[in-house]
């Protein structure tokens, strides 16, 4: 039987084994993780307001990354995914 799979696999040509192993193994996009990336670096940029903070973002869409978040009432909002932090 691992003989078997081992000459199937021996016959599939090397870029479409890896392009079926990337489609199996990546089951989320990377396009969410790329933009908070891209967020990140132009925030680096921008004028930083006054009591900002770098907190870890907690969602996706950040990719769990420390995102500058802005004062906001009692706690923090992320500038990246616009979520809130803090005491409400």
């Amino acid at each position: 039987m691992i003989s078997d799979l081992a000459c199937l696999l021996a016959a599939v040509p090397g870029d479409a084994l890896a392009a079926g192993v990337d489609r199996a193994l990546r089951l989320a996009p990377a396009a969410p993780v790329r933009a908070a990336h891209a967020r990140a670096a132009a925030a680096r940029f921008e004028e930083v307001p006054p009591g900002a903070r770098w907190l870890a973002c907690d969602t996706t869409t950040c990719g769990h990354l420390a995102v500058r978040h802005v004062p906001d009432g009692g706690g923090y909002r992320c500038t990246g995914c616009d979520t809130f932090k803090g005491a409400q």
